[in-house]
């Protein structure tokens, strides 16, 4: 069967939803566009069901994947939801509507499936080596360790910044003892999963996902990091940055980062700061692919490279 012209994959996470389209030339794939909304699903799910409000902008959302996706012919499309569609386990009638919207089955993922696709994308065109591999969401966090190209150990822990920060940090200001109290709570959780990395060694690790990407871009943005790599030290010099700051206003304006961004911020860097201390990582490296190439590469039979 030849492969197709285009592949596509359709990231639905817990806070934004991804479009990803590549044009496949002689086994080579090449970038044609990625486009994003923030829809904040997580946010809009409550025991099982989404709100209305929420509902209607993934509809919206899905909708424009689906009217642009039929501009381009032969496409095939990979498309997969998260940590908030897992939770969705008394709305099948909403999965249904999504469907029906974007035009394409949804497959919703395992936490350890989410895991092992994200590990794919990110270890495309890296050394063969051994690897640890971070991305937080917006509704759950993943840990990968690999060897090449392989997931050997992985973990996913329902800990997202947009279910941590309704739980803890939901205020214009920071307080501190709520911040202890959510890093308390991530290292507990953090301590269900310890054991499955445990005498594990790498010789590298990566982040993807824009809450990691604007942890990097609030400490450049600082004066106190080079842009694409995160060290440990550099990392706690961060945390009492978060509470210096009157509101979220303020905090937007010292770290230079978007406001819907700062809604989250600082959830999303108690997780990643709590996951260096646990696994005593050193440094990381930004990754600028993460499940959706995951997704992509299943698409197509290998071999083939990707620009």
């Amino acid at each position: 069967m030849n492969a197709p012209e285009y592949v596509a994959a359709v990231d639905l996470g817990s806070n934004s939803f991804h479009l990803v389209i590549m044009k496949n030339e002689n086994n080579r794939l090449t970038s044609v566009d990625c486009r994003r909304e923030l829809v904040r699903l997580a946010a809009g799910v409550d025991s099982g069901r989404i709100n209305h409000e929420t509902k209607g902008r993934a509809l919206r959302c899905l909708s424009h994947f689906h009217d642009y996706l039929k501009s381009f012919p032969s496409v095939q499309v990979s498309a997969v939801g998260t940590s908030a569609f897992r939770k969705l386990n008394n709305d099948q009638n909403f999965l249904r509507m999504a469907e029906a919207a974007l035009g394409q089955p949804i497959r919703i993922l395992s936490g350890d499936d989410e895991a092992r696709y994200i590990y794919r994308g990110v270890s495309q065109g890296q050394p063969e080596q051994k690897r640890f591999v971070l991305d937080i969401g917006g509704g759950s966090t993943e840990m990968i360790y690999g060897e090449g190209r392989d997931p050997v150990a992985v973990a996913s822990l329902e800990l997202g910044c947009v279910t941590l920060t309704s739980e803890f940090l939901d205020y214009d200001t920071l307080p501190q003892s709520q911040l202890n109290a959510c890093m308390q709570y991530v290292d507990d959780q953090l301590d269900t999963i310890a054991d499955r990395f445990e005498g594990l060694q790498w010789d590298d690790a990566m982040g993807s996902s824009g809450t990691i990407k604007a942890v990097s871009w609030a400490m450049h943005n600082l004066g106190i990091a080079e842009e694409g790599i995160i060290a440990r030290n550099q990392l706690d010099r961060l945390l009492p940055v978060l509470t210096q700051a009157g509101n979220q206003q303020q905090l937007s304006h010292l770290l230079e980062l978007n406001p819907r961004r700062i809604a989250v911020f600082g959830a999303g860097y108690i997780i990643m700061h709590r996951i260096f201390h646990k696994f005593d990582i050193q440094k990381m490296r930004i990754s600028n692919k993460a499940i959706r190439e995951g997704l992509i590469e299943e698409l197509i039979a290998p071999p083939y490279t990707v620009d």
